[in-house]
């Protein structure tokens, strides 16, 4: 009872803040801090009949040490509230720093295939379209609009940067071109690797706040910004002449 109480409530809890189950290690310590609440639980039902043996003043101290000013007890009570939950407190932070990390990591995994500043200003473009379809909430559509233009800033460095190196390059030539310096590769490399990190963050709020069957939503739209047509425009459509719709009616009436 206790551990299926507890699961509701860290659900609850880490609701728009990660998945607790998003990697065997966050799933291994959700399962410990079931098991410790459910080992904690036990050993209350079992020394609750030897409860009327323990001294009132004990008890009455132990009381009002919860009292204490708020800064001298996080100092001093915090080592023992975690000795006396048997790892609880600490299990539980452990996890918070878990579910923090699985959501890094799956979106630095994301951006791997992305290679070029282009590429990754039409993913970003994409996916804030995407997530402002589903969160038409106010406060979330001010972030994800926060955050993509902290991104797309950053993508702008990095084509400012390629493209003046692009240009270093060349040297005033269309016929010849050096390879860039180490100096030059850092910071390409640099401007590049910030821009990433930006637009991760983008990734890090879909992952937070979507769900597992968003996924391959996710995926189409990182082909598309990876495949060559998504920086073509498609082909105009043939413009209609004014006695096309005359010989179209003629030889429809012929057929007839």
């Amino acid at each position: 009872m206790s551990a299926a109480i507890a699961w509701i409530g860290l659900a609850r809890e880490f609701a728009g803040k990660g998945r607790l189950l998003g990697s065997w290690a966050s799933s291994g310590l959700l399962l410990l801090v079931l098991a410790l609440m459910g080992a904690v639980a036990a050993a209350a039902v079992v020394l609750l009949p030897h409860a009327a043996k323990i001294p009132p003043v004990l008890a009455g101290a132990a009381t009002g040490a919860t009292a204490l000013p708020r800064r001298r007890q996080d100092e001093t009570a915090q080592p023992y509230v975690r000795f006396m939950t048997l790892g609880i407190a600490l299990a539980r932070e452990r996890l918070v720093q878990r579910v923090h990390l699985d959501a890094c990591t799956w979106s630095d995994r994301f951006l791997l295939g992305i290679e070029t500043s282009a590429q990754l200003r039409v993913f970003v473009h994409d996916l804030k379209l995407y997530l402002l379809e589903r969160h038409p909430l106010t406060a979330e559509t001010k972030m994800i609009n926060a955050i993509y233009a902290d991104a797309e800033k950053a993508i702008d460095t990095a084509l400012d940067v390629q493209t003046r190196i692009g240009e270093a390059c060349r040297d005033g030539e269309l016929t010849w071109r050096r390879d860039p310096t180490p100096d030059e590769l850092f910071s390409q490399r640099q401007a590049f690797g910030t821009a990433l990190a930006q637009c991760g963050h983008l990734l890090h709020f879909a992952y937070v706040h979507g769900r597992r069957s968003e996924m391959e939503e996710l995926r189409v739209l990182r082909a598309k910004a990876m495949s060559n047509d998504a920086f073509h425009s498609p082909a105009l459509p043939p413009q209609r002449r004014w006695y096309d719709r005359w010989l179209t009616r003629r030889h429809g009436a012929g057929r007839l």
